[in-house]
């Protein structure tokens, strides 16, 4: 085993639990007694509703007007209760105390940040009777006060942290997970290595992305932040963001691992993207209220999970036999089945304790999702460092700065292991008039053709993370994309156009021979005869350019 890899594991654990027991020792402190008066006091019995007594949770349409008698309070102290709210006003022995003031959001008022009424008190307010009318807001979280409780800020920030470790420390393990998985992820993309660990790499850092919108959002529910900071509208807009973004990361996560890029995969992925966009903008110039957007999440979340469970079957029924395809396809039935009942609890009762089912969720997430993308990977970071400079030159065309033909190769013989993407195209390119140009003006001519045409080709196809794009030798190109047939065409196009308009010093416009085979053609092909049925259409091709134009191919005229 690795010692320095065992060295660097032990030191990440380490640092966790470092900050889980700070954490803790906050949480845990001693220093909590009734002598400070850092205590929690429940004030949900005895309330009375039009002359008759009610216990929390409370429930009614549109305005609630509460009567009760407050005991022994203290300045230090607040009375908080749990409600969704539009407005309210608070009396004692009939002097109206506090009442709420409207929150304007780029010039729109919002309710987004009204789920809990926070009272001061004073000590002179001991025994008196306390009147509340509350404006109940009509949502999905439903009518009703769930809680009053007498607290102190400090007393109420500690207590749910006590009651929410699960979710701090889900919060700073994917934090941190999440950090290093982008940088990671980051890292190799922009180091472009081969396709199908490309691919692995845009998996991973999406996960890293899932993973620290999951935190920001599992700390948001459990409330300790803007209890901590204040800032209740602004912490509430992030919750409902991050809410907005989860199923987007999953779904991209899943996209990336099945290699589904196709037509309608594209198209479900932009309609999530555009209706998060869209979603965002509209309650910045009052269209709706941000809170209305939980809605826009929950059709997200359905939508997605119809989708990557039809991924997760798709893959079970395309596999012939069990394998790690088949096993993360489970555990997303798993996640899907977990999210669901989560969904359904949480949109019942928002107050439900819902956030259990997700936590759970979210392990199985971390301990399935990301161990199949770091198994699929299968990369030792050492020797990638080690024989970085040797590949550089081994896999590098040394004229054109391409991938010379064994990086090709390696590239096919990667993709020959696993089952081809339904997207999948094999494209020859074979440059027309090389002889000519290194026969009558030089093989500085003949280089600049060469250069040329490896320019044009980088610019069309070298911003796609599915290309693959090679000199195999002489004048001949190859190109491996995963990509739709409309993508395709619109890449080749561009090509022509990019040739067509290129100058150098000795070549005024450069012609090439193409050949293209796609798997959608028939999915029973191999790379290899893709390649063979793309050479010969190229051979085809450069037959009838030489025909047409009536240069002689084998002459230098």
């Amino acid at each position: 085993m690795d010692l320095s890899f065992v060295r660097r594991l032990v030191a990440f654990v380490y640092t966790l639990i470092l900050l889980l027991f700070i954490g803790l020792g906050f949480c845990y402190t001693n220093e909590l007694n009734d002598d400070l008066r850092e205590n929690t006091l429940s004030f949900s019995d005895y309330w009375k509703a039009n002359g008759r007594i009610v216990s929390l949770p409370y429930s009614n349409d549109g305005m609630v007007e509460l009567e009760n008698t407050l005991p022994t309070v203290y300045g230090d102290q607040i009375l908080v209760l749990r409600v969704y709210y539009e407005s309210f006003e608070i009396t004692i022995d009939d002097n109206v105390v506090f009442e709420n003031s409207d929150h304007y959001l780029f010039g729109h008022k919002s309710y987004v940040g009204n789920k809990e009424i926070w009272i001061p008190l004073d000590y002179s307010f001991s025994g008196k009777d306390i009147k509340i009318k509350i404006d109940l807001q009509d949502s999905i979280y439903g009518t009703q006060l769930t809680d009053a409780f007498l607290t102190t800020r400090s007393a109420y920030g500690i207590d749910q942290m006590k009651r929410n470790v699960p979710s701090m420390i889900i919060f700073i393990f994917f934090t941190v997970t999440g950090i290093l998985e982008i940088c990671i992820a980051g890292f190799y993309i922009l180091k472009r290595t081969v396709l199908i660990r490309k691919l692995s790499f845009e998996a991973l850092f999406y996960a890293g992305c899932f993973s620290i919108i999951s935190a920001q959002w599992v700390i948001n529910e459990a409330r300790i932040p803007f209890i901590i900071f204040g800032n209740m509208t602004g912490f509430s807009i992030l919750n409902i963001i991050a809410f907005l973004l989860m199923p987007m990361m999953f779904f991209e996560i899943a996209r990336s691992l099945y290699f589904r890029i196709g037509k309608v995969d594209n198209i479900v992925d932009g309609i999530i993207a555009l209706s998060i966009l869209i979603g965002c903008i509209l309650p910045i110039f009052g269209v709706y209220d941000w809170g209305n957007l939980v809605y826009l999440a929950h059709f997200l979340d359905v939508l997605v999970m119809i989708m990557v469970g039809y991924y997760s079957y798709s893959s079970v029924k395309e596999e012939k036999k069990h394998s790690a395809g088949t096993g993360i396809a489970i555990a997303n039935c798993v996640f899907i089945f977990l999210a669901g009942l989560a969904l359904a609890r949480y949109i019942n009762n928002v107050e439900s304790n819902y956030i259990l089912i997700i936590l759970i969720d979210l392990m199985v997430y971390v301990m399935v999702q990301v161990g199949y993308i770091y198994r699929r990977i299968g990369l030792n970071v050492r020797e990638e460092k080690e024989f970085a400079e040797a590949k550089v030159y081994a896999f590098t065309d040394e004229l054109t700065k391409l991938g010379n033909r064994h990086h090709f190769y390696n590239v096919v013989e990667d993709y020959e292991k696993h089952k081809l993407p339904k997207d999948l195209t094999v494209i020859e390119i074979d440059v027309n008039r090389l002889k000519y140009y290194n026969d009558n003006m030089g093989h500085e001519a003949g280089d600049e053709l060469l250069v040329g045409t490896a320019e044009c080709i980088k610019r069309a196809f070298a911003n796609s993370s599915t290309s693959t794009v090679g000199r195999l030798g002489g004048d001949e190109f190859g190109i491996i994309i995963v990509a739709s047939e409309l993508e395709v065409n619109k890449r080749l196009t561009n090509l022509r156009h990019y040739l067509s308009k290129w100058h150098g010093k000795y070549v005024e416009a450069i012609s090439v021979a193409i050949g293209v085979a796609s798997i959608r053609e028939d999915r029973e092909l191999n790379i290899e005869a893709l390649t063979k049925i793309a050479d010969e259409r190229m051979y085809k091709d450069k037959q009838q350019f030489y025909e047409s134009t009536g240069f002689d191919r084998r002459t230098s005229h």
